[in-house]
Parts: C-alpha cells; structure tokens; sequence
C-alpha cells in the first residue's frame, strides 16, 4: 500500500489550485514522500478518484475547497481510510474549526505529523457532509457568489450577500427536531457540524466536530435594515444573542416548505426549490488529520 494521495482541484479559489499543485509535487519530492498527485477534471470527479484510491493509500488528502473535500468524503464514506486536506478554497470554513493552517506548506506539515481524530458528518438527503447546510438566505448567497467571476476571497461572500438581500423574501417553514416543532417565516436555518461558514460567518460558534450532534441556528424573518445592522455579529457569533436568532442542538432535522427552499452543502449548491430535507448525523465516522495542539 502507497501512502499519500492528493486529490487536487486546479479550479478551486478561482485557479489557485492548479499552482498548489504544481508546488505540492515538487515539495512532495523534495521530502521524499511515497505519493501520487492527480488532478480533477469535473464536477463529482474527486469523489471517482478517492473511491478507486482507498484500497491502494493510507491516507487520501483533499487539496481545494470545502467544496472538494465533501467529494473526497463522500467517495470514502464506509471505509476506515484516513482523510486530511491542504486548503486552497475561497471560504475554508472547515479548516478553521479544525485548526488547520492556510498555508500550505503548514498544511502539508500537519498532514506529515498530525494526529488522527475521529470526527462526525452529516448526511443531507444522500450526501455526506463534513461542515454545513445552509436552508434560505445563505443558499441563494451561494448560488448568487457562482456567478461572481472578478473578486476574490470574503469580497465574494460580502458583495454576494449585499445582492441577495436586495430582492430576497423569507419562505415559510415547518420545522421538527427532539418533538419540537416550528412553523413561520425565517431567514435562514444553518445546521451545522462546523463553527462558520461562507468564509468565516460563525453561524453555529459553538459547534463542535465531535460531539455527536448538529448545531442550529434558526434566524426569524427580519427586516433587512435590521440585517445590514447586524451583519459584522455573525462574523464574531454575537448574533446568537438577538432576539430573532435560535440556537439548538439536534442529532437529526426535517424542514418542509411549500415556497420551495434554496439548500446548499459545504458551499455547493443541492437545490433552489426543495419542498423537503432530513438530516442527520452520523458520530465519528471519519479519521481526519488535524494538528496535535487540536483536542
């Protein structure tokens, strides 16, 4: 058996990828690594690739987005292979919730001599995710920063938000977790295996990786004055101190909406018109690398 895999996006954070990988050879081979390097082509192609790699690499390392590891994720799931990523996304919302470094020489350092954890996923529909479902306004933001060809980074999160909150009307919801039930308009609901997502927006800041739940976050139909006001809270997580804004844990969820639901997974976009979603957890199915200092 070979040791590491890399799984590289070259289209990630806009073509970032492509130059990560051409470096990570020649720093593979300047370590004297046993790996082997390939390259996507096509969307769902990192999951082919993972799924035909698992009997022959000990370890199957994502190199792109949150986007890219969910496919790496999703072509593993059931096995016991060991999973690390070297991040080259625009949001890398998973990395910070597991302390992994930006750079990817430190990145690389990590996958070398971390330390596995066995952490949980979520499953939405037939999907595994590792991070978050975004139900409502988050989503349409997703589906709005894909037409976004010119900036880079959390400008595309920032301008993509402030566009869609300009026509954006909250659906009607039916809601049921742990026999609790809710019905009305809101703005948004994050269920979440992570602390943040959309580049850093800590949505659910007390979620842990671990832990064998989800964590909500369920925000009520405000006006978008009150939002535009609000806004910088949610990078810090002070939002979950308002009013409007629910906090919960759950180990599954159903979501009904006859308005149709605009969903997302990790930052990719399932549907904009679902009219029903389960989700659910599925504890510490996953070894990852993470750094030693992660407990």
């Amino acid at each position: 058996m070979l040791t590491y895999k890399f799984i590289v996006n070259p289209a990630s954070s806009r073509g970032k990828g492509s130059i990560t990988g051409k470096w990570l050879e020649k720093e593979c081979e300047n370590r004297n690594l046993d790996f082997d390097l390939q390259y996507t082509n096509s969307p769902g192609h990192a999951t082919e690739i993972a799924s035909k790699s698992v009997k022959d690499f000990e370890y199957i390392i994502a190199v792109g987005g949150d986007g890219t590891l969910q496919e790496v994720m999703n072509g593993l799931f059931g096995y016991d292979t060991k999973i690390g990523i070297i991040p080259v996304g625009t949001g890398n919302d998973f990395v910070r919730a597991a302390n992994i470094p930006i750079k990817p020489t430190e990145a690389l350092d990590i996958i070398i001599d971390g330390k596995l954890k066995q952490i949980d996923v979520g499953k939405v529909g037939d999907r595994i995710f590792h991070n978050g479902v975004g139900i409502g306004f988050d989503a349409w933001v997703v589906n709005e920063s894909l037409k976004i060809k010119k900036l880079r980074g959390h400008l595309i999160y920032f301008y993509a938000i402030l566009k869609t909150l300009k026509n954006y009307r909250a659906p009607f919801m039916e809601i049921n977790y742990h026999e609790k039930s809710i019905s009305q308009k809101l703005f948004l609901v994050t269920v979440a295996n992570g602390t943040s997502l959309g580049g850093g927006i800590k949505l659910t800041p007390f979620a842990q990786l671990d832990d064998g739940l989800l964590d909500l976050n369920i925000i009520q139909d405000v006006n978008k004055l009150k939002i535009l006001q609000n806004l910088m809270k949610a990078y810090s997580g002070e939002h979950v101190n308002m009013p409007e804004v629910t906090v919960d844990t759950c180990k599954s969820i159903a979501i009904k909406s006859d308005d149709g639901l605009a969903v997302h997974a990790d930052g990719e976009l399932i549907s904009c018109n679902l009219k029903e979603i389960e989700i659910k957890i599925i504890p510490k199915a996953i070894k990852f690398i993470v750094p030693e200092s992660f407990k």
